[in-house]
């Protein structure tokens, strides 16, 4: 029996640097044997055997873990990248976005699932939380094989605005399917987005200020860390984006910080595997049987569709914006992971009364869906980044 945590997470953390020596022995990217490692754990293995608990304290790791990501996601994005490739970021985060919505979209309604309520509601539902990316998996690829060009940075600012735009396209969505007036819809989409890049940027300046006055560099983990977790705090209290609020922090501590701002993120660096590898074996671990047998049908067509929908998306918006030819043909592949936004926007499903007929079916189908984009995501990722020769391993 191992109800420890401590136990719990030992024996995770052990079996994730395991399998990341077998990747890495077969260029294998490791985030993807983190999952596996969780995996085997997960509830319907070696988790109920040995009696692992992980529901009561997992949400709070995976949440700081993100975070930290989120963080760094934001440093790596600069201003004058963003001047360069702005256009082409935007029209790509666009494009993948609304491809992914048609798709799911199309798909779903055109296999007409028996369920109970109308069709129409369940495609639009599954179609709108395909829009967003999980930026973890794409950056922990990134770093392990440290990729650098126009692709990287292209799919860095994407992956930062993605997240964005898949709340307003939540919200909108509540206005037609679950009887929301447009101007709840607008004013809480505008909270979540406008309160959580704003919050970041004031903590982001007070990060840079307090930066700017130590002078030993032994000091700067604690600093950063400690800007982290309270922004992250204030953000569930003001029920603004946490995720938002911690990439807009980093983006406003660089971008203040300017030529010292790589002091304000080496020392988060030295943690990036260990937050990695607890990241994903938390969200292998997660993995139900039950739940991935349910609805499988409809588990399938959401995995290939939305993959479908974000290439095509993203080739189409690539070449209006004049992307450069690597960015047209591989950037597709950097935004197929999906885990922690789209399964906290399933959650909140099951507030809505008007939507509790369809609402566990939805939960259901991103959490199964999850644990293969976060197996077959990196793979893709890796195959974007050696195909357009930005990788250094």
């Amino acid at each position: 029996m191992m109800s420890s945590p401590l136990l719990i997470l030992g024996v995770l953390l052990v079996t994730g640097l395991l399998l990341s020596l077998v990747a890495s022995r077969f260029n294998f990217p490791r985030i993807a044997a983190y999952a596996i490692a969780g995996l085997i754990w997960s509830e319907d293995l070696l988790g109920g055997v040995f009696d692992f608990d992980i529901a009561p304290w997992s949400y709070s790791l995976t949440t700081v873990a993100l975070a930290i990501i989120a963080y760094a996601i934001g440093g790596s994005v600069t201003t004058e990248q963003l001047r360069r490739l702005g256009r082409v970021i935007t029209f790509c985060t666009v494009g993948e976005s609304l491809g992914a919505v048609l798709a799911v979209t199309l798909a779903v309604y055109f296999y007409q699932p028996v369920i109970e309520g109308p069709v129409w509601v369940l495609a639009i539902v599954l179609g709108v939380l395909a829009a967003t990316t999980a930026p973890a998996a794409t950056v922990a690829v990134i770093h392990q094989y440290r990729a650098k060009g126009p692709l990287t940075t292209t799919l860095l600012g994407v992956v930062a605005l993605d997240d964005i735009f898949g709340i307003i396209l939540f919200s909108l969505m509540l206005v037609l399917v679950a009887g929301a007036s447009l101007s709840e819809a607008v004013l809480s989409s505008g909270v979540h987005v406008v309160g959580g890049l704003a919050l970041g940027s004031v903590m982001g300046l007070l990060l840079a200020f307090f930066g700017n006055k130590v002078r030993k560099q032994t000091f700067f983990l604690p600093m950063v860390l400690s800007a982290i977790l309270l922004s992250q705090g204030i953000a569930e209290i003001l029920h603004v984006s946490p995720l938002l609020t911690a990439i807009s922090l980093g983006f406003s501590a660089r971008s203040v910080y300017q030529a010292g701002g790589e002091r304000l993120f080496e020392p988060v660096e030295y943690l990036e595997e260990l937050v990695f590898i607890i990241f994903f074996t938390l969200a292998g671990a997660h993995f139900k049987l039950s739940v991935f047998m349910q609805g499988i049908d409809l588990i399938v067509i959401y995995v290939f569709a939305r993959i479908i929908g974000k290439l095509l998306g993203i080739y189409i918006a690539a070449r209006v914006s004049s992307a450069p030819e690597t960015v047209r043909q591989y950037l597709g592949f950097g935004v197929v992971p999906q885990a922690g936004i789209a399964i906290g926007l399933a959650l909140a499903l099951l507030n809505r009364p008007e939507l509790q007929d369809i609402a566990l079916l939805v939960l259901n189908v991103i959490l199964a869906s999850t644990l293969i984009y976060e197996i077959v995501g990196p793979m893709a990722t890796r195959y974007a980044l050696v195909k357009a020769g930005e990788t250094r391993q």
